[in-house]
């Protein structure tokens, strides 16, 4: 789950994971021990300070990096966006910007029809 979670962030973030270990100031051989381990089908765990040190440098929770959860950022460290993202798609981590800004689109209408309905009034 570790490895499969930091790869996906890396790509996400258009980093390649040996990269993100020398940004994060640990050495890249990690990477490709857990790699290795990922191929042959066994999870691995780094240590806490390298978890902690991942976990800052993508803005992502130690728990969604050891597969603990699906949810990236705990709430009290997301932005107002990101927790109306969850409360509108269930938290389940793939709102593509084109839903977001469908749903965006559609509070602006009910914000316009509601000022209009005030101004008739």
């Amino acid at each position: 789950m570790f490895y499969d979670r930091f790869q996906h962030i890396c790509n996400e973030a258009g980093i390649s994971p040996s990269r993100a270990a020398i940004e994060c100031g640990f050495n890249k051989g990690s990477v490709s021990f857990w790699k290795k381990k990922y191929e042959n089908g066994e999870d691995v765990e780094p240590k806490l300070e390298i978890l902690k040190s991942i976990s800052e440098y993508f803005g992502v929770s130690i728990d969604y990096l050891t597969g603990k959860t699906d949810i990236k950022n705990p709430p009290d460290q997301q932005s107002p966006e990101e927790i109306a993202k969850v409360a509108l798609f269930g938290g389940d981590g793939e709102v593509t910007d084109e839903m977001w800004n469908e749903v965006k689109g559609f509070v602006e209408f009910i914000k316009d029809k509601r000022k209009r309905e005030n101004d008739n009034n």
